[in-house]
């Protein structure tokens, strides 16, 4: 078994991002050395698996060495995953009862069988037996769809905003709205080998697999459930008003609770269509619209082709408890930045859902098409509302050397400072290569100022690498 050299693992560029072949880092030393790593301190020669990046691609790589969170199911570990692939044939583990001559009792255990490797021994002086060869020769790399590159970039981009915010703990993560390809995916803090960073979410993928509310950013998918029940609702027009406390916002019919707008939102919104509540971010206006016009099922049911659950327990029946709350992101509505991710994705797409994949090659099993959540043109149309949020809207700081469209959230919690997001992508208009993406920092109060700057800064680095398509004004 350990005379069967691994696979590599490498990136859509081919720079290896996990190998046990020292020669293949020495034949990329330069290429290290432009993103700042000196493999020969990141990778001590004497190992046996080496990962030049560190930290920063745990929660996509794993760590064959430590087999750390292993057994976690919120993870998407390549190393654990792709496993067989890499070792080159099948232990084909099975679950077996066995008897414990200690208690007396059966222990399930994992059984392992190993006759694939029989030929190996077997014929271990003829290395060119047919059966030897049979076993050796056989695909062992992978290939990922991150850019190294462009994960580094978003990593130094996204270090920066979490330090501007006074955070330690965010994600971003940026795909290929047409393939699904995931382009970068960071999660902060980073796991630091032999340390726990957050000792409540000890390494979490936040970038895949944290679940958040998503404050505004959820209007994008209550726009889609609106306009996939009827386009003229992008007509409806509803009130924001001035309350008696002073705050904006409005009342829902027997209720006597206020829908409040933000603190910062000083006067009222006047009368909104659904392009006006985007582009302001009205929550009076979405709280109207989905508990009078687009309801519980109908928002339920989209959220699920998103992959979003709305409630808990995520039924359409628990939804219409609080769908007033829920229908501007707040509620009990949880979300990824995947998952958000997937939203801006969609609308860039036409109206199109990519799976979301990292695998690039034969081994990627996140082979469903894209799925139809809208029609082209009520996408588009909500393309133009997410342009306008940032041209002149809620997302200015998300403008970018090329035009941006985006929704800004924030995401109320009961304790503690908001979280703030921003997702989008770019560039807008035009059929060439794109970028979808979402910011994510965690109680970073407002999403203009705390993650659409990021955003920003992440489109402006994919124009320079070449990751989209350049030459549209912003």
């Amino acid at each position: 078994m350990r005379d069967i050299p691994k696979g590599t693992i490498y990136d859509r560029n081919g720079l290896p991002l996990a190998t046990s072949n020292w020669s293949e880092l020495e034949k990329h030393r330069a290429d290290y050395q432009a993103l700042g790593i000196d493999i020969d301190r990141a990778c001590p020669r004497s190992g046996v698996r080496y990962y030049p990046f560190g930290g920063l691609m745990f929660d996509l790589l794993g760590d064959l060495r430590t087999r750390t969170r292993w057994g976690a199911t919120n993870t998407s570990f390549v190393e654990r995953d792709s496993a067989r692939r890499l070792r080159g044939y099948d232990d084909r583990p099975t679950l077996v009862d066995v008897r414990n001559p200690s208690t007396g009792k059966m222990d399930r255990v994992l059984r392992y069988d190993y006759r694939e490797l029989v030929p190996l021994l077997r014929h271990r002086r003829e290395p060119n037996h047919p059966e030897v060869r049979r076993v050796l020769d056989r695909p062992r790399d992978v290939r990922m769809s991150i850019d190294a590159r462009f994960e580094v970039k978003v990593a130094e981009i996204l270090r920066n905003q979490l330090k501007q915010s006074g955070q330690t703990k965010g994600a971003a993560v940026v795909m290929d709205p047409a393939t699904g390809d995931l382009l970068a995916a960071v999660s902060f803090p980073l796991p630091v080998e032999g340390t726990v960073q957050d000792e409540a979410n000890p390494y979490l993928d936040r970038a895949r697999y944290g679940l958040y509310p998503p404050g505004s950013t959820f209007k994008v998918v209550t726009a889609m459930a609106a306009l996939r029940k009827d386009a003229q609702l992008a007509h409806k027009t509803y009130q924001c008003e001035r309350l008696p406390d002073g705050r904006v916002g409005n009342f829902l019919k027997g209720s006597r609770r206020p829908i409040r707008d933000d603190v910062q939102d000083k006067s009222p919104h006047g009368t909104l269509d659904l392009e006006h509540g985007m582009v302001v971010s009205c929550n009076a206006y979405f709280a109207q619209l989905g508990a009078y016009d687009v309801g519980a099922g109908e928002l339920h049911d989209t959220a699920t082709l998103l992959g979003i659950a709305a409630a808990s327990p995520d039924t359409a029946a628990e939804l219409k408890k609080a769908l007033a709350q829920s229908a501007y992101g707040q509620g009990e509505v949880v979300a990824s930045p995947f998952q958000m991710a997937r939203v801006a994705a969609t609308i860039a797409n036409n109206g199109a859902m990519p799976q979301g994949r990292w695998l690039a090659d034969e081994n990627n099993v996140r082979v469903a098409p894209p799925a139809v959540i809208l029609p082209a043109d009520a996408a588009a149309t909500l393309g133009r509302f997410m342009r306008e949020v940032v041209t002149s809207g809620t997302g200015r700081r998300g403008a970018a050397s090329v035009a941006v469209a985006g929704k800004t959230g924030t995401a109320e919690l009961a304790v503690a400072p908001s979280h703030a997001w921003f997702i989008g992508f770019a560039p807008y208009g035009g059929a060439g290569r794109k970028i979808a993406f979402s910011v994510l920092v965690e109680n970073g109060v407002y999403g203009g100022t705390a993650a659409a700057p990021a955003g920003a800064e992440i489109v402006n680095a994919a124009v320079k690498m070449g990751l989209i398509q350049t030459g549209l004004q912003p």
